[in-house]
């Protein structure tokens, strides 16, 4: 399961390998540009949060120069080809766990109503 800064930074990735059939060259200060600014994210971070998508199977990551620029090299594996889908499945997990939270509230409820009734009537 991703925190919400690896999902930050993959959905960056990903949108940039998409245009780029599945591949992108990108520097960690785009990656950076691109997440929400709630996550303040710095170099390091970025660096540690890449190693650690990259640890999970979702891309690989080559670090190469480019115009004396330190770039990030990657290309989807079939576990980043499926994230949107992943991102997808989540959110529906999550909205069935509150809706069963919800009925199961709720039968219990009307259960400690119908006992309390019943007890009243002993």
């Amino acid at each position: 399961m991703l925190n919400k800064k690896e999902v930050a930074v993959m959905r960056t990735v990903y949108d940039a390998c998409k245009i780029n059939n599945d591949s992108c060259i990108i520097t960690d200060e785009r990656i950076i540009q691109s997440t929400p600014e709630k996550f303040k994210l710095t170099l390091a971070q970025t660096d540690t949060i890449l190693r650690q998508l990259e640890y999970d199977g979702y891309f690989e990551c080559t670090k190469s120069d480019r115009d004396g620029k330190l770039v990030n090299v990657i290309i989807l594996k079939q576990k980043g080809k499926a994230f949107k889908r992943e991102l997808v499945q989540r959110r529906r997990e999550l909205i069935n766990s509150f809706i069963m939270r919800i009925v199961f509230a709720a039968a219990g409820a009307v259960v400690a109503l119908v006992v309390n009734k019943l007890l009243q009537l002993l």
